[in-house]
């Protein structure tokens, strides 16, 4: 619970030894394994824990959850959806219960989407509900395989595995499903659930530039603004920040305006509301590609602090950074 996951898989793997079918010592190894990234490394000791608790009770249940969440990640959907419904019907405790249905729910692998429009393409799997009607399907999935396209390519790798791409009708549509609010990705997962009006782009390039950069430290700054940056519009980021700071300084925006310098929402994403820190970290990315120059940014991509930024950009960076707070007046 602390984080200590390589403690937890140090003294567990020293107690296993004595007592390598104990349940509790298996899951806890499992589930630090994978939550440090290593899930191959963690399946056999969740399989082992399931396995031991032959009655069913609280490690049966979170073992089953995170080997789903490992089979999602072997790219097998069919053994995530066993292990998710078992760990659901077992009953064992209220939290596991509640966590495999939302699993289940959230990657589109429960009997909810039993109705849904499946279609196929090079790169995507598409499930579009069916509360959208008649639509032009076709021409939402070659705007989508377009983007990727353009996308993959800027950043120089893709998935391995398809995008699951799931499109609602409207956002309460996913809300009244138990879902947050649209539109997120779960790049570890290849998963997008998305509002049929949403930008082609954004989603997607939170899953390609995952897999193709493999960062090793996001922030909210640098990976929202890459997605604003390739969401495919064409607008013009510095002028879409300039206008959604102007609204909010005049009191006409949806939510209050802060002042809040780029280096303090660099560490803390949460400083300001959706409505600026979006089209603020787009233009911010369009600045930093623009005068930086792609290969930076690609090293950046990786480790997105603010400290990789010093280290990539030197003295330039903290000029930058000067004009566009004033260019796009984001402090009083």
């Amino acid at each position: 619970m602390q984080g200590e996951f390589q403690q937890v898989v140090d003294e567990g793997l020293a107690l296993a030894r004595r007592d390598s079918n104990n349940a509790q010592i298996n899951l806890a190894i499992g589930r630090s394994l994978f939550d440090m990234g290593n899930w191959k490394e963690g399946k056999p000791y969740l399989k082992r824990a399931v396995e031991a608790d032959t009655q069913q009770q609280s490690v049966y249940a979170w073992g089953l959850v995170y080997l789903g969440r490992c089979h999602i990640l072997a790219g097998d959907l069919d053994l995530a959806t066993h292990a998710f419904t078992r760990a659901r019907e077992c009953g064992a405790t209220q939290n596991a219960t509640r966590t495999a249905a939302m699993n289940l729910r959230g990657l589109g692998l429960d009997e909810y989407f039993e109705d849904w429009i499946v279609v196929e393409t090079d790169h995507f799997e598409f499930h579009f509900s069916p509360r959208l009607g008649i639509m032009d399907r076709s021409g939402f999935v070659l705007d989508r395989e377009a983007a990727y396209k353009k996308i993959s390519e800027w950043y120089g790798g893709e998935p391995k595995n398809k995008i699951r791409f799931f499109v609602w009708a409207d956002t309460i549509e996913a809300e009244m499903a138990g879902l947050p609010p649209l539109g997120f990705a779960r790049a570890t997962y290849h998963l997008i659930h998305a509002n049929v009006q949403q930008t082609r782009g954004h989603e997607i390039t939170h899953v390609i530039s995952y897999h193709a950069r493999q960062p090793v430290n996001t922030t909210g700054l640098i990976n929202e603004g890459m997605a604003v940056f390739h969401d495919q519009t064409g607008r013009d980021k510095i002028q879409e920040a300039q206008k959604a700071l102007e609204l909010g300084k005049s009191n006409q925006g949806s939510e209050p305006f802060v002042a809040v310098g780029i280096r303090a929402l660099w560490n803390d994403w949460s400083l300001l509301s959706d409505t600026y820190t979006y089209p603020i970290a787009g233009a911010w990315v369009d600045r930093l590609v623009n005068k930086g120059g792609k290969e930076r940014f690609l090293e950046l991509s990786a480790d997105q602090s603010y400290a990789a930024a010093q280290q990539i950009y030197g003295p330039d960076l903290q000029i930058w950074l000067d004009d566009f707070e004033a260019e796009i007046g984001i402090k009083n």
